[in-house]
């Protein structure tokens, strides 16, 4: 019996149907009747690395590898010791280690290493009997048209919904709607006053100058009327002035005032979002999309939307105009219109990737940049000042390639319609002329003027609209970078539903925890832990063994995959962000200093506080001294990321804002790494003092310096292989601490040779 190709879908889960993909009926006959599919993962190589159509079905049972024209690779779940993604350059597979050996179910390209790498974790799970918790996925790396996408669930700048843009766009205008209202009613007044001034050139040529021949026409009448006529016309011109300064200021308010407005947006947005979409952009491209993405926009948001509506208006009524004044002669100057509709959507599909096209390498310019500058130390140490630049020339030239692109096909659309245009008023002259020429006719001298005036106004929102394709290509692919970020899940600070303790007393349990940044991979391995408050936890292990991300999802800089971390018995996910934050004080291997001064560096967490508790911290911190010995002492500034200070007073800084803030909780990640010996004897000292009645988890490689931890939790491939105080791990001998302890002594008696040799 074959299996039906619809998937099962997994129970209180919205299932993602890239773990549900239907299998063909043809491949479904290599699955034994008596088991179930649970998943389906769909691939696009098969085992000997050449496109094709391939699928890893999970059962009830059993793993099994399918493809066209390869036979079936299938594993019982039984006889599964572990599951593994092995990505290679290029793509990856997916093995199975058995009784057998290694196994390699399925292979596929670079795109879908997110999809196998929770496919491997999904077996991993069935094996040990573990809940399947599946990982949240991003989009996929193509768009339904097969056009790469510039990032994973993104979306295909072919793919944009206009009239989806123009109404978000619209929102972010509609608090001003008033002011854009009373522009858009000055701009029509203007353009009635403009449309008049050609009606009245016909009657001056037509009733006062009478065609040309003025014997005919009483000269006191006539210098009358042609007062009254150009008195009207001045008025018209009257009337523009002042319609388009006050359009024009209220235009110049409303782009200042909503291009500030989406800046802010984007700042408090990135602000709000949480570190795993921090850790996968440059910060360079963030600051593109809020300084430049939001200039692209605001011209077409403020200027542009307001004139769209008063050039169609005008394209309406003036073409009604000149079918009025000469039905034969209009047709002439409508030729361009169908070219207009019909290329402008031909070139719309070309000019809008080379505008993402653009805005990307703007990104990457800047990131490289700002590199440039902030690593100007680093750069001149390892005199790789060439280096980077010719790093810089090559993305300087890849966005000069793309810009020139993209103004030569819209120089080319530009000329063809202007083109078009100047050939539709030689046909106008012509045509025109023959009908005034001809006695027969009533089209008069008069006629034509007025008509050639309006014909003129016609062409130019004609023209206009040729440029708003280009404008609005510019403004769309910008507004579409932006909603991307603000349209961003931000983290969940102020959740409805989160608690607020009454009080922190800090004490933390990582129930069978299990996380992975991404790509499926798990960091954290099933840890299971507990902390009593004021409890030092010292963690140690190798570099890359889970220590930081233990940390991380500790400040709740990332929430966990599966498992639960327990505060004061509450699951920390319903506790409120901020005041959970706000109960912890970290001091980072790498501190970040503020450009601001010393005093404002250390009272950041707690802007308040008194100017005698900034010096107690100082004090405690061993930082007063240093700070007094400064010209301007707690005043002087720090300078760009502390460069006006050594790493050891950075340090030095970072914990004594961590000691104002007098948190419950402490994370100490290296504090005194960048300290020398009699400094960090000092700070060692303050801490031992700071911990107390403090729930402390700190890392150290320098493995003496938790010593006074009451506990030292030894980290390993994600998981605690060892704890226990440090005179309980150094006695055995063979563990993994008194092993690291060991190398570590090694180490510096070596480093003590060296030094004593020179």
């Amino acid at each position: 019996m074959l299996l039906s190709s619809v998937p099962v879908p997994v129970p209180d889960q919205e299932p993602d149907p890239r773990f549900h993909e239907p299998l063909p009926d043809a491949l479904a006959a290599h699955v034994p009747a008596n088991e179930s599919i649970r998943y389906c993962l769909k691939g696009d190589m098969n085992r000997g690395g050449h496109f094709a159509d391939s699928y890893l079905v999970v059962t009830d049972k059993s793993a099994i590898g399918l493809g066209e024209g390869q036979d079936p690779v299938m594993v019982e779940l039984a006889d599964i010791d572990s599951a593994k993604n092995v990505e290679l350059f290029g793509g990856g597979r997916v093995m199975i280690k058995s009784a057998q050996g290694m196994v390699t179910l399925i292979c596929y390209s670079h795109d879908l290493i997110p999809e196998f790498a929770a496919g491997a974790r999904i077996i991993e799970d069935l094996v040990n009997d573990r809940e399947i918790i599946l990982p949240t996925l991003d989009g996929p790396a193509y768009s339904k048209s097969g056009v790469p996408l510039p990032e994973r669930g993104a979306q295909s700048p072919t793919d944009v919904p206009r009239m989806e843009i123009i109404k978000r766009l619209y929102e972010i205008v509609q608090p001003y709607r008033w002011r854009l209202v009373l522009m858009t009613i000055a701009m029509l007044v203007t353009v009635v006053a403009q449309m008049s001034i050609p009606l009245i050139t016909k009657f001056i040529v037509d009733e006062v100058l009478n065609e040309g021949d003025l014997a005919l026409v009483d000269t006191a009448e006539a210098t009358q009327t042609l007062g009254l006529l150009c008195s009207l016309i001045a008025a018209a011109y009257i009337v523009i002035g002042i319609g388009r300064i006050f359009g024009n200021s209220v235009t110049a308010w409303l782009s200042g005032r909503v291009t500030a407005d989406l800046r802010k947006r984007l700042h408090n947005q990135t602000q709000r979002l949480a570190m795993s979409y921090h850790g996968k952009r440059e910060s360079g491209e963030l600051i593109s999309r809020v300084m430049n993405d939001t200039a692209e926009l605001k011209q077409f948001l403020v200027e542009g939307v307001p004139y769209l509506f008063i050039n169609t208006l005008s394209f309406v009524a003036i073409g009604a105009i000149l079918f009025w004044l000469n039905p034969f002669l209009a047709l002439f100057v409508f030729l361009p219109v169908p070219l207009l509709t019909i290329g402008g959507g031909w070139f719309w599909k070309r000019l809008v990737p080379l505008f993402h096209k653009r805005g990307n390498r703007n990104s990457v310019m800047h990131s490289t940049l700002g590199e440039s500058i902030r690593g100007i130390k680093s750069i001149k140490a390892l005199t790789q000042e060439s280096r980077r630049q010719q790093q810089f020339a090559r993305d300087n030239e890849s966005f000069f390639t793309v810009v020139f692109r993209l103004e030569k096909t819209w120089i080319r659309f530009a000329e063809i319609m202007a083109l078009v245009i100047g050939l539709g008023s030689v046909a106008v002259w012509y045509f025109g002329g023959r009908e005034i020429l001809d006695p027969t006719s009533s089209f008069t001298f008069g006629d034509l003027i007025a008509f050639i005036g309006y014909m003129v106004m016609f062409y130019a929102p004609l023209q206009w609209f040729t440029a708003v394709i280009n404008w609005m290509t510019h403004a769309f692919a910008s507004a579409e970078r932006i909603l991307h970020i603000l349209d961003q899940k931000p983290e969940q600070y102020d959740d409805p539903d989160a608690i607020t303790l009454p009080e922190i007393e800090g004490s933390i349990r990582f129930d069978d925890v299990r996380f992975s940044y991404d790509r499926g991979k798990e960091v954290i391995k099933g840890l299971t832990v507990d902390i009593k408050p004021g409890e030092m936890i010292g963690l140690v292990g190798k570099s890359g063994a889970g220590k930081s991300t233990i940390i991380n999802l500790c400040c709740r800089f990332y929430d966990v995959d599966s498992g639960t971390i327990l505060v004061d018995g509450h699951n920390l996910r319903t506790i409120k962000l901020s005041q959970w934050r706000e109960n912890i004080g970290i001091v980072m291997q790498d501190p970040f200093l503020f450009n601001a001064s010393i005093m404002d560096n250390i009272s950041y967490g707690r802007p308040e506080a008194s100017f005698e508790d900034i010096v107690r911290a100082a004090r405690a911190a061993e930082a007063h001294e240093f700070i007094l010995g400064k010209e301007e002492g707690y005043d002087t500034l720090v300078g760009e990321s502390g460069s006006n200070l050594s790493g050891g007073e950075k340090q030095r800084l970072a914990i004594a804002r961590a000691i104002l803030n007098d948190p419950p909780i402490l994370i100490l990640d290296e504090a005194t790494s960048a300290v020398d010996s009699e400094t960090e004897k000092a700070i060692q000292a303050a801490i031992a003092k700071l911990v107390k009645g403090r729930t402390t988890l700190a890392i150290a490689h320098r493995l003496a310096t938790l010593r006074n931890a009451d506990r030292l939790l030894v980290i390993d491939d994600g998981q605690i292989i060892e704890m226990g105080t440090h005179e309980e791990l150094l006695a055995k001998e063979d563990g993994h601490f008194a092993k690291l302890v060991r190398i570590q002594a090694e180490n510096n008696r070596l480093k003590t040779y060296s030094t004593e040799s020179e």
